[in-house]
């Protein structure tokens, strides 16, 4: 199975995991995500899964299909267009802009799980992110945090995140008033080093925990306002 069909079929799992663990559920509980209900969740999950369903069926040119309300008949579609044949180098067109199918599939995948996640922590039964779901996560964080970067401290910092597979240097230049994203270098230490578990560093990246959760040294207050200067995903 290629990395894409195994990020459609994670993507797939996970919403359905979230379809299950959603019947019943009371809408007015508070989740991790601020100011957001399980009825909030419910209703973006929902969204979401339409609209990646549609997604894939149009970057394929299979009609798209009038989509039934609620969060099963969305994931139902979802799991069809999951089926489809697409080439890799397809572009799915999503919110932030027209990606390759293969990195489609990722953020689809970590979409699916990071809000099945959400919703299990809300009803108490936490959950931990499978291989493939954490994989998935891995392809797609570098890139947006590319996209999310925002605010940049007054000086030059460098951020190291360690434990993911996938470790990550982020850099401020304020001259420029750019973020880049590189490689750490064992013989250049980061200004901060934020380290942890695969999970720990999706959940941290992604804002469902905060700095206190992971293992920071250097310039503690850089990992304390991470997600002032990375204010997505």
């Amino acid at each position: 199975m290629t990395d894409m069909r195994r990020n459609l079929a994670t993507a797939a799992t996970a919403y359905r995991r979230f379809v299950r663990e959603a019947q019943g559920a009371d809408r007015s509980t508070a989740t991790r995500l601020a100011g957001w209900t399980v009825g909030d969740l419910i209703d973006h999950v929902a969204w979401a899964a339409a609209m990646e369903a549609d997604a894939i069926r149009a970057a394929v040119g299979s009609p798209v299909r009038p989509q039934a309300a609620g969060t099963t008949a969305a994931v139902a579609s979802f799991e069809d267009a999951a089926t489809l044949e697409i080439a890799p180098d397809a572009l799915v067109t999503v919110p932030a802009g027209s990606v390759p199918a293969v990195f489609a599939a990722a953020l689809f995948a970590y979409e699916a799980a990071l809000h099945a996640a959400d919703l299990a922590h809300a009803l108490g039964a936490d959950t931990v992110l499978s291989a493939d779901e954490l994989a998935a996560a891995e392809t797609v964080l570098g890139p947006l945090l590319d996209l999310v970067a925002e605010r940049l401290p007054a000086e030059p910092v460098t951020i190291d995140l360690i434990g993911s597979g996938h470790d990550i240097r982020l850099s401020a230049d304020p001259s420029t008033g750019t973020w880049t994203r590189s490689v750490p270098v064992a013989t250049e230490p980061a200004t901060t080093t934020i380290t942890g578990s695969r999970e720990q560093i999706v959940l941290f990246v992604s804002g469902r925990i905060g700095a206190e959760a992971l293992q920071v040294t250097g310039v503690g207050e850089h990992a304390e306002r991470f997600k002032t200067y990375f204010p997505g995903p």
